[in-house]
């Protein structure tokens, strides 16, 4: 009888071992299956970062660049994911994903972001640039609370059409985009699709989805053509 107990114990001992192990290798796929991130996609980008020169870390606070969409407008203790640092077309940079939960469950309960920062020469105050939006002016009211900016129009028809511009200092950004900056974003085919935010000494854009390898440069390319047109009295 004693011996019937034990083979009993051991049998139910391997199958809560099994169980276990079953339950990790669920979690870990659905995990992955979640984040839309294999480990190939992951290799790939650290290979491609590595193959530069850049820094990576795999995590990071990013109270620095809340101040509009995709990241919050005031945060602390932001995190933010695949942060990397490095210089590209003489310009220092950064890329990495901020993500938020929906309150959806299954594969769409994150929505992931990839932002994109150069550095400017010199601080400029918070602009915004994008493609307009019925409940552009309704929101950029609500950010006004939180130092948001709002609805500035240059009085250039093409540009004006094409964008919405949210400004904290209408005359700085009548004077900065003026001219040869509203001329290359109203004939860049690049611009309507790229946001644009202009703040501290930082120019930022982003998309929704995943930090890609083959989306980085083009992203740095965009951010650096813009500031060739920067003037130089701005």
């Amino acid at each position: 009888m004693n011996e019937a107990w034990e083979v009993l114990i051991f049998i139910g001992m391997i199958l809560g071992i099994a169980a276990m192990f079953g339950g990790y290798i669920w979690a870990s796929w659905y995990v992955k299956k979640r984040d839309g991130q294999n480990t190939q996609q992951r290799d790939e980008l650290l290979q491609f970062i590595e193959s530069r020169g850049w820094s990576h870390t795999y995590s990071a606070i990013g109270d620095r660049y809340c101040g509009g969409t995709p990241l919050p407008m005031q945060g602390t203790n932001v995190p933010i994911w695949d942060y990397t640092v490095g210089e590209f077309r003489g310009r220092t940079f950064c890329c990495f994903e901020y993500n938020t939960r929906n309150s959806t469950s299954g594969p769409d309960a994150w929505q992931y972001n990839a932002v994109f920062a150069v550095t400017m020469p010199a601080p400029v105050p918070r602009m915004v640039i994008k493609k307009p939006r019925v409940v552009d002016k309704l929101n950029a009211r609500a950010d006004a609370l939180f130092g948001g900016g709002k609805v500035t129009e240059l009085g250039d028809p093409a540009f004006d059409e094409a964008f919405r511009l949210i400004a904290n200092d209408e005359e700085f950004a009548r004077s900065a985009l003026t001219g040869p900056m509203s001329q290359f974003l109203t004939s860049d085919p690049r611009a309507k699709d790229e946001p644009l935010r202009f703040q501290g000494n930082e120019l930022l854009t982003w998309y929704h989805g995943r930090l890609r390898p083959q989306d980085i440069d083009q992203k740095l390319n965009y951010l650096c053509d813009v500031l060739d047109h920067w003037p130089a009295q701005a």
